[in-house]
């Protein structure tokens, strides 16, 4: 079985730009993940303030109605 070798050209600035795009990338994922995160806390928080919120007044209409 032969194996194929590839062999690629780059000059000092293309390396340079690759070097700085892995950089980049492995600053803003982590940053992305977080910001995520925040948003569905952010998001899901007030879902359960709005559940929270139609619950009480549920109960306030119901202890009325009794």
């Amino acid at each position: 079985m032969k194996e194929k070798i590839e062999i690629k050209i780059q000059s000092k600035n293309e390396q340079f730009f690759d070097l700085i795009k892995t950089k980049i990338l492995q600053i803003l994922k982590p940053i992305l993940f977080i910001l995520t995160l925040i948003g569905i806390l952010y998001i899901g928080f007030y879902v359960l303030l709005f559940v929270i919120i139609f619950a009480g007044i549920s109960y306030f209409i119901n202890s009325f109605k009794k």
